[in-house]
């Protein structure tokens, strides 16, 4: 297979707790051996709950709204232009601060797993 061209509003959007989420790129609809890109829309005033990826490191790259990344080390702001990373088997939670906006998000997984 060679490369791929997706714009945004070519994906799938998948309802998920927290608000919904647009698989990019993966196995499912490319191929891909190595990474998982979704771009994932925080509903306003909501909360990924605490969890974790077994082996699975995690990038999110924030393009609007605002939000705090939990970690066992404490939270950390984050809005437009901010990357986080969190490493494989670090507990983990992202939250819309605002109550009357969504946070959009690019998350970047590898290796690639089924959610």
């Amino acid at each position: 297979m060679g490369s791929k061209v997706m714009r945004e509003e070519e994906a799938k959007s998948i309802a998920v707790e927290w608000g919904n989420t647009k698989r990019i790129f993966g196995f499912e609809n490319v191929g891909a051996q190595y990474v998982n890109i979704n771009i994932t829309e925080y509903a306003p005033g909501t909360e990924h709950k605490i969890h974790f990826h077994t082996g699975q490191e995690e990038v999110i790259y924030v393009l609007d709204g605002e939000g705090i990344t939990r970690t066992d080390e404490g939270d950390r702001r984050i809005g437009p232009g901010a990357f986080v990373f969190i490493p494989a088997d670090t507990r983990h939670s992202t939250i819309n601060i605002l109550k009357d906006k969504p946070m959009r998000a690019i998350i970047i997984k590898s290796p690639p797993k089924s959610e």
